[in-house]
């Protein structure tokens, strides 16, 4: 069997290990959740594979394996960050446009119980409420748990609106649409920072990327760098300082830039 082959089979079977579980969502609560435990163990296996690659290849192809494995973990890592942005993104777009169809129904006369079900069909955050206004629970309870999620914020502001015209006995219609209109004033603002921050965003996966030209550079100089940096023991301080800069400095930039929600 091909050398690099194994290694490659390996380096991802390591990849997959060290990554973190992804979480479930509310519609999984039944499902077995991982517990903490799990990815312990899931990440000491990673060490037995790192020494077998040692062991049949040398330390030239397992710091070649390592590079690789975080050099991937850092691009999914990247684009799964990116797509809980997106995600957030449109979760508030769905409750804002949700609330609307809400304060419509509600204004027009329909009961609390049928407005909900209207609202569940344009955003799902809105079922558990839905579902307990039908039992006669807590719906603003319900509605909290279902702001826990990200993005979903609006629903304590909507909870909080429910008890108020149950306590009160203010109109629950008005209250609704000057929650969406307040929402919607957010969402433009949320809007404009994740624009303004998208350069900054654009710059950082550049720069991380800056080494790979620097490599081919010094091959058409005449240098073997790669060999250099896998084979050598002061190549592999570089090489272990360089993607430490480089995870450090996407995951500062991503910090720097994250829109609160």
């Amino acid at each position: 069997m091909n050398p690099a082959f194994v290694a490659g089979l390996l380096a991802f079977f390591v990849v997959v290990l060290v990554l973190p579980i992804r979480g479930r969502g509310l519609h999984r609560l039944t499902a077995r959740i991982p517990s903490r435990s799990d990815s312990l163990t899931r990440r000491w296996l990673a060490g037995p594979i790192a020494v077998t690659i040692a062991l049949l290849f040398g330390a030239q192809i397992l710091v070649s394996v390592i590079a690789i494995g975080v050099i991937a973990a850092l691009i999914v890592v990247q684009r799964a960050q990116h797509q809980r942005r997106l995600a957030t993104a449109a979760r508030r777009a769905q409750i804002i446009e949700a609330l609307d169809v809400l304060a419509a129904e509600l204004t027009a006369g329909r009961p609390p119980i049928d407005a909900l079900e209207g609202a569940t069909t344009i955003s799902p955050d809105f079922q558990i409420a839905h579902a307990a206004a039908r039992l006669g629970g807590d719906v603003p309870g319900a509605l909290e748990l279902a702001a826990e999620a990200p993005g979903a914020g609006g629903l304590r502001a909507l909870a909080a609106a429910w008890r108020v015209a149950e306590e009160s006995g203010a109109a629950f219609a008005s209250l609704t649409e000057r929650l969406s209109d307040s929402l919607r004033a957010d969402e433009t603002i949320h809007r404009q920072t994740a624009a303004s921050l998208a350069g900054a965003h654009s710059t950082a996966r550049i720069l991380a990327a800056l080494p790979v030209f620097g490599i081919a550079l010094g091959y058409s100089l005449g240098a073997r760098p790669l060999t250099f940096l896998t084979a050598t023991p002061a190549g592999w301080v570089c090489l272990a300082a360089g993607l430490a800069l480089t995870t450090l400095g996407l995951n500062w930039t991503t910090h720097l830039a994250k829109v609160p929600t």
